[in-house]
């Protein structure tokens, strides 16, 4: 019987060529992307969003992450030196680039499958299917008191 420390899994990895030169990117793993989406809360926003276009979502909704995604990707984790130059000295072209490689590779199938995949262990997609939510309020079974009915108050 195999144990779970018996995986070896195959990192997939992307070459991206900016200016003539080839970099190696890799996808994120789970604890990369829990501690990107903590210090950038609307990465929370994308990854829950689930548009097929989610490379252009997070640039308008979590700009800021690019750098650190970036870094993450080409090696560096949480390196502040990487992700400030990642994040200000590429072009939106080259990062477009990079962060679309890195975001193939963590998600493989695409980041709407991703969602469906957690959506269903959580129960959420009955939910989603058939859910309403009342949006006013119910009257209330009470008759209303006015000033004549209430009785008077101690002072």
């Amino acid at each position: 019987m195999a144990d779970l420390l018996d995986i070896v899994t195959a990192t997939a990895a992307d070459v991206v060529r900016i200016n003539g030169e080839r970099y190696v990117v890799r996808g994120l793993n789970a604890k990369m992307i829990a501690t990107i989406a903590a210090r950038f809360p609307n990465v929370r926003n994308v990854l829950s969003g689930g548009s097929e276009n989610y490379v252009a979502l997070l640039f308008e909704l979590a700009g800021e992450s690019i750098g650190p995604i970036i870094a993450a990707g080409a090696g560096h984790p949480g390196d502040e030196k990487y992700e400030e130059h990642a994040a200000t000295m590429l072009n939106l072209e080259d990062q477009t680039e990079f962060v679309t490689a890195i975001l193939r590779l963590t998600f493989p199938n695409g980041l709407a499958a991703f969602l469906n995949k957690l959506t269903g262990l959580s129960g959420g997609a009955s939910e989603k299917k058939g859910g309403r939510v009342r949006l006013k309020k119910s009257p209330s079974t009470s008759p209303p008191s006015s000033g004549e009915d209430s009785r008077p108050i101690m002072q």
